[in-house]
């Protein structure tokens, strides 16, 4: 600028200064970025315009359900609902429905009712989809299948103790007995047949495959899935079966040993990781002490290495003491002569006897080692210790002894099914008890079998019986499910005391005393009513024996009305009579007789179970001639 300038042409004080007041409010921002009014702004300037007034509707168009049961059930006057910004609901319009404002629950109820994923927690805890937990029944393999057969010992007790007792027993409760108790059925394994795949149109069949094996220890029937399982059970259980052991000193291990390892769940020392047979001596240990009870990596983890000298010192110590294995040739076939031994030379035919020769004692081998002993069984007797088959056969109670695994929970879970409903085990008790000559017959709607040893009998109209049986039986058909240990009182009349046996645990000692005119005692009992007991005894056994009465397991009695002759045939001609028995009458119920019951048909009862019959008269003395021998009278 020229410094001569005239004043008039300087500029002003305030020329090319920029007034930044109108520029506070402005944002470098896009429009959409730009902050939203607050809910005071919006409530102060309304409502945004409806559609109707042609302003644009920005409202959320997705269908609002409000849960039911929630705000007095739908949308009501106030419409759809609106979310506010903030996490808030809104419901517009006016009446008693109307909400404002509340803070929205983060995983709250949603449609359907629950919490998420369908679970909710109700007051007995944790609930899916309102049905309550999950219930798992037991385990059912996809590989094995699992029978069960009665032990024939079991079996042949059961037979005898429904034989003579007469008694009906329903053939799912002898199923139930069967399968109670281990030592009282055997295991029939075999594999699951695998479905079969679709092949292509066109396509050649594929050759079929192999069938699986099971790998059966020869000692005691027990099947494993591999061979090295099978022969690992038959040297950690049946190994004395081929050899004797006995301890001897050997010489200790010779090298230079730093460390040592142990096992960390027996704490015992197992060797320096540097001796020769330290692998040897960790599968003998796994395979004795822990394969039932950890997988064998598992149990390799938990090997410890341990720098002590004195640790060492043990170690060697106890390998001075080793079990010497002495094979056994009277238990297992002699060893094979080796390809490489030379034959013994032949004695000329034209050679002197030798005199005084002493026999060469057989060379018996042994060994130090388990490792060794089990090549030379495998070697010499390997088919007295595994063999294969397709099917598997083994007792019950050997069940606790098979080793974890698949097939001990295949069986297991099998088991326990049928504990709970014996389907498959009644099926293979039916055939059976048929073959002993035992009837099986079904009742009712539901077919109910029942096996009894005598073959029923109907009676027809115009049959007469002797005096005694035909009021006995018609007492019995007029009264259905009646026990026989009630007929001495209800059917004869007598006093309760005369057949009552007296409390076995002394309670009626410390009742007040009765007078004794009241119930007189059994020894008071008169010859008429001894007479009348026997002469009940008889023809009860008798209406039993011949088929004409039913008894029961728990002493419940029934006698089928008289039936016309076509009626007759075509019940003993067919299996299943669609008529069930009667109903037990809700009175004849008591505490007492329902904890006295007990199956009879376990064998371990066998010997206890009489006829329900034989209790009716315990005081009467038996007959000269059994009343059982009078027949009906000829019809």
């Amino acid at each position: 600028m020229d410094d001569n300038a005239s004043p008039e042409k300087q500029p002003a004080a305030d020329f090319n200064k920029i007034d930044l007041t109108q520029l506070q409010g402005f944002s470098f921002g896009t429009q959409w970025t730009q902050e939203k009014p607050g809910q005071g702004d919006r409530r102060d300037s309304g409502e945004r315009p409806r559609r109707d007034s042609g302003g644009p509707d920005r409202r959320d168009r997705r269908g609002f359900r409000r849960p039911a049961g929630e705000m007095g059930g739908d949308s009501g006057p106030g419409g759809p609902a609106r979310r506010e910004e903030g996490g808030e609901r809104r419901f517009r319009g006016g009446g008693p429905g109307e909400f404002r404002g509340g803070p929205r629950r983060e995983g709250g109820p949603r449609e359907g009712g629950g919490e998420r994923g369908g679970f909710r927690r109700g007051p007995g805890g944790p609930q899916f989809g309102g049905r309550g937990a999950p219930q798992f029944g037991p385990y059912e393999s996809p590989y094995f299948t699992a029978t069960f057969y009665p032990e024939d010992s079991s079996f042949n007790t059961l037979v005898q103790t429904i034989r003579k007792s007469c008694r009906t027993v329903e053939l799912f409760e002898i199923a139930r007995t069967v399968v109670a108790k281990n030592d009282r059925f055997v295991v029939v394994l075999g594999h699951r047949a695998p479905a079969a795949a679709a092949a292509p149109a066109g396509a050649e069949p594929a050759p079929a495959a192999a069938k699986p094996v099971f790998h059966i220890s020869v000692p005691d029937g027990l099947p494993f899935e591999s061979d090295e399982a099978a022969v690992a059970h038959v040297m950690s259980v049946h190994l004395e079966r081929f050899f004797d052991k006995a301890d001897v000193e050997v010489e200790a291990p010779k090298g230079s040993y730093q460390v040592i390892n142990r096992c960390g769940v027996t704490g015992e020392l197992l060797g320096p990781p540097n001796y020769h047979r330290y692998n040897q001596i960790v599968q003998q240990h796994y395979t004795s002490r822990l394969s039932g009870r950890m997988g064998p990596e598992a149990f390799r983890s938990r090997i410890e290495t341990v720098r002590d000298p004195e640790l060492v010192n043990q170690w060697l110590a106890k390998m001075k003491k080793a079990t010497r294995y002495t094979w056994k040739t009277a238990g297992a076939e002699a060893p094979a002569v080796s390809p490489g031994a030379e034959a013994p030379a032949e004695t000329p035919a034209d050679a002197p006897p030798a005199e005084n020769a002493a026999p060469a004692a057989p060379t018996v081998p042994y060994f130090d080692t388990l490792e060794d002993a089990r090549l030379h069984l495998l070697t010499h007797a390997r088919d007295k210790v595994v063999r294969t088959s397709e099917s598997a056969r083994f007792a019950g109670r050997l069940l606790e002894t098979l080793p974890p695994g698949e097939v001990r929970r295949a069986v297991e879970g099998a088991l326990e099914r049928q504990r709970r409903f014996p389907l498959d085990t009644a099926n293979g008790l039916r055939g059976r008890l048929r073959r002993e000559h035992f009837t099986i017959f079904k009742k009712g709607s539901k077919g109910v079998s029942y096996v009894c040893a005598v073959k029923r009998k109907f009676r027809v109209p115009g049959q007469t019986f002797s005096d005694s049986i035909g009021a006995l039986i018609a007492y019995i058909e007029a009264n259905p499910m009646v026990r026989a240990g009630e007929l001495p009182v209800k059917f004869l009349g007598l006093k309760p005391a005369a057949t009552a046996p007296a409390p076995a645990d002394g309670s009626a000692a410390e009742a007040p005393a009765a007078p004794e005119a009241s119930a007189p005692k059994v020894d008071e009992v008169s010859i008429e009513d001894r007479a009348r007991l026997a002469r009940l005894q008889g023809d009860l056994v008798w209406l039993v024996r011949e088929g004409y009465v039913t008894e029961f397991i728990d002493g419940r009695l029934f006698a089928p009305p008289v039936m016309v002759e076509a009626r007759k045939k075509e019940i003993e001609s067919e299996e299943h009579d669609p008529e069930n028995f009667p109903e037990v009458p809700a009175a004849a119920e008591s505490p007492a007789s329902e904890g006295a019951e007990a199956p009879a048909a376990e064998p371990s009862s066998a010997g206890e179970v009489a006829p329900a019959a034989e209790t009716v008269a315990e005081a009467a003395p038996a007959p000269a001639s059994p009343p059982a021998e009078n027949p009906p009278a000829a019809t």
